[in-house]
């Protein structure tokens, strides 16, 4: 254990010591747009570093260990997502000390005013909410694996489970990953007066923090028949009276998409065929099931999202609209070909393409 703990305390200052050379590294080479470099790019290797290390360090079956000392019922079954959960604490605070390094110069290059802890605090919610979501759905795999022999019956209940599940989460997404605060006065006129414009049909929930990702957007979550709209405080900075109500219409029209409901049934789908064909036939054949449904399932996503780009457009003109996602997201666009096409949403370069030529 004295080992693990050591490894693990060599990944946070290997990860903090890389934050400050890549943030480093960003500052000179910002160019005249001062386009980001990639720090979540960053981010995301080193979260996979780590969990790799502290994985096959053998974390995993420490943890396993002291849970079957605790209580048999703990050493597998249902409850075997548990023993990953030191596993993704550790991950998780290698992420945060290596954003801890790099975010001085990315406030630097951004010009933010926001303190490192706020923004720190803000990052630890939002993958702590991602890794309840993946523990929970790593349950009923675990439970299929430690059966014998599962009934194919069981089949249809998986996908249907999912399916709420997936669906549950995205209704709560932005409330569990998100710092929400309350409008103030100026911004919720402003707000309902362009959702009524617009004719969003959305509870006016409340301000999400955007500044620091120069992002400005309208989001949702809730239940079909309840709405709740959120801001970013961002978007109130950049956007005038109609770029705001070009954005609540894009999110009406993301709305009668059924967006959301999409894209519960599109992960759920994914995962069920996944762990139907991993449990039932084998891991290879599940791996390629996923390759080849994952791509034709994100090109629906897609065409969705162009389809209510169109909607919206009809509604507040393309100009307005186009504008309006111009104005509040980083036009740095350095996706691969292989990335976009797999990626469920389009790129934001992408999108303004289809509404020019439309």
């Amino acid at each position: 254990m004295l080992g693990l703990l050591a490894l693990w305390l060599g990944l946070l200052a290997g990860g903090y010591v890389g934050g400050r050379y890549y943030g480093k590294y960003s500052l000179r080479r910002t160019d005249a747009e001062d386009r980001s470099r990639g720090t979540y790019r960053l981010l995301a290797v080193v979260g996979l570093v780590a969990l790799l290390v502290l994985a096959f360090g053998g974390l995993v079956d420490a943890t396993e260990r002291a849970l079957a000392a605790v209580h048999p019922a703990l050493a597998g079954g249902v409850a075997a997502p548990l023993s990953w959960l030191p596993t993704a604490g550790g991950t998780i605070a290698a992420v945060l000390v290596a954003y801890l390094g790099v975010f001085p110069f990315a406030r630097e290059r951004r010009d933010l005013e926001i303190s490192a802890v706020t923004a720190v605090g803000r990052l630890a919610k939002y993958l702590g909410a991602i890794t309840l979501f993946v523990v929970v759905a790593l349950a009923p795999f675990t439970a299929l694996v430690a059966a014998s022999d599962p009934s194919p019956l069981w089949i249809p209940l998986l996908f249907v489970v999912l399916a709420v599940g997936c669906y549950g989460w995205l209704q709560y997404s932005v409330r569990l990953s998100q710092t929400i605060t309350a409008p103030t006065p100026d911004q919720r006129r402003r707000l309902e007066a362009a959702a009524d414009r617009a004719e969003l049909a959305a509870t006016i929930a409340g301000v999400i923090p955007g500044r620091e990702t120069e992002v400005a957007g309208i989001y949702l979550d809730g239940p079909f028949w309840n709405r709740r709209a959120y801001a970013t405080d961002y978007a109130f900075e950049v956007l005038d009276d109609e770029g705001l109500t070009a954005l609540c219409a894009r999110a009406s029209a993301a709305d009668e998409r059924w967006l959301l409901e999409r894209r519960a049934l599109v992960v759920a789908v994914l995962f069920g065929l996944f762990l139907t064909l991993t449990v039932w036939v084998s891991l290879a054949v599940g791996l390629v099931g996923l390759a080849v449904a994952g791509p034709l399932l994100a090109r629906t996503l897609q065409r969705a999202e162009f389809a209510a780009d169109r909607r919206a457009a009809r509604a507040v003109g393309t100009d307005a609209l186009a504008s309006a996602i111009e104005a509040g997201t980083d036009l740095a666009d350095d996706r691969s070909r292989v990335h976009e096409r797999l990626a469920p949403r389009p790129s934001t370069s992408r999108r303004l393409e289809r509404l020019r030529d439309a």
